[in-house]
């Protein structure tokens, strides 16, 4: 006969948690893949910013060759009450904003008038590179110099390269003065003189028309890291050109020629420390090196590693010797 044993109790199912050191274990283990990550993260977000920079560059030189189209000549570098920048508006659809301005009146942002007021804190996304540190950079008036807070931009037209050991300042054909920085005549973008495609006799793909400087110059005595005193509209205001007097009077934007290496640290108050010069060192937040538009309109990544008498030599315009970027 079959005797029927009691059970001893109910079946419970015990279900095993996580010690402490297993989930300090995952956390660790998730904080290394996330750190390994965040790398690929922020090239990938650096690669999108470098590519909008490079289209920026590439409009800006289409505009260009438009405006050339149409006037015959290049914008010229700083006009008066004007530099380039401003030439170009039609033809980077901001023709009613062009149309609003009064060109008798001064595009200082330390000057309040009908212009200044249209301009205040307004942001064209074409002057303006994606990775610099500072966006966006019109609501700056660390200089004490641009109450109206008209933008600062950071693509400057290339004014030509200097060489101070040279009798004429150049290391090719023209000449550079010094006045608050130095101004060159042997580059694409002058003071109150226009240049024509046919004046660029080294070649459209072999002279630099626009480059950046939309990096930081830890050298720079004001703290901030863009040529632009007044903002990023205005010209000298002076209508002397070098053919008058041999030297350039005035404070202009948006041009710069090439004196010292990419990326590199101002030492010299009166060449390239301030903000207000007519020379300061080009740079980028792009690791290693600076993105220029080509006379041609193309648009390439410079070396910061780039001999210097290369840089200044695809700088200049009409010196005979030719530089090809690799």
């Amino acid at each position: 006969m079959l005797v029927a044993i009691p059970s001893s109790g109910p079946t419970v199912n015990r279900r095993k948690a996580f010690t402490l050191v297993e989930l300090l274990v995952v956390i660790a283990i998730i904080g290394i893949l996330i750190a390994l990550l965040l790398p690929a993260v922020q090239a990938a977000r650096e690669a999108a910013r470098r590519s909008q920079c490079s289209n920026n560059l590439k409009q800006l030189a289409l505009a260009l060759h438009n405006y050339h189209d149409t006037h015959k000549t290049l914008a010229v570098g700083n006009l008066y009450q004007i530099n380039w920048r401003v030439a170009v508006w039609p033809f980077i659809e901001q023709t009613a904003l062009y149309d609003q301005m009064d060109f008798s009146l001064s595009f200082k942002g330390n000057t309040d008038n009908a212009n200044t007021q249209i301009l205040r804190e307004l942001v064209i996304e074409a002057f303006l590179c994606p990775s610099t540190a500072v966006l966006p950079a019109c609501k700056n008036n660390a200089y004490g110099a641009n109450g109206m807070l008209t933008m600062y931009g950071t693509y400057l037209g290339i004014n030509g390269a200097v060489d101070t050991s040279a009798p004429d300042n150049a290391p090719g054909d023209g000449r550079c003065a010094q006045f608050y920085g130095w101004t060159c005549d042997n580059g694409s973008f002058l003071f109150n003189q226009d240049v024509r495609f046919a004046k660029i006799t080294d070649g459209l793909s072999n002279t630099l028309l626009i480059g950046e400087q939309s990096g930081e110059d830890e050298g720079m005595y004001y703290g901030d890291r863009r040529l632009g005193y007044h903002g990023g509209w205005h010209g000298t205001g002076d209508t002397a050109k070098f053919s008058d007097n041999g030297i350039i009077y005035g404070i202009g934007g948006g041009t710069t020629p090439i004196q010292y290496p990419l990326n590199s640290t101002c030492t010299d108050f009166w060449a390239c420390a301030v903000p207000y010069l007519n020379s300061n060192i080009l740079n980028s937040e792009h690791p290693g090196g600076v993105q220029f538009a080509l006379g041609d309109g193309s648009v390439r990544f410079v070396s910061e590693t780039i001999d210097l008498t290369q840089l200044k030599l695809l700088a200049i315009r009409n010196d005979d010797q030719v530089v090809t970027l690799p």
